[in-house]
């Protein structure tokens, strides 16, 4: 993330917030659910370790959903 402008506002003298513009608050919550994201997965990928897969066409039918096949490309 770029570096920003900010203020930071005191209460009493000691520092209490930071205000940012709202563009930036905006990317540093999406830049957290990312990384939230990725630990979720992570953790996924290791609890699962060594288990056997599910092949894509069981998922669709376990689910109810109609399988779609990709087009190629010429």
């Amino acid at each position: 993330m770029p570096k920003t402008k900010y203020d930071i506002l005191t209460r009493n003298g000691k520092e209490q917030f930071v205000v940012i513009p709202l563009a930036d608050y905006k990317a540093l919550m999406e830049l957290s659910e990312d990384e939230a994201d990725h630990r979720a997965i992570q953790a996924s990928k290791k609890r699962n370790a060594g288990k056997p897969l599910v092949p894509h066409h069981q998922v669709m039918r376990d689910f109810g959903l109609s399988p779609t096949r990709m087009k190629r490309k010429a």
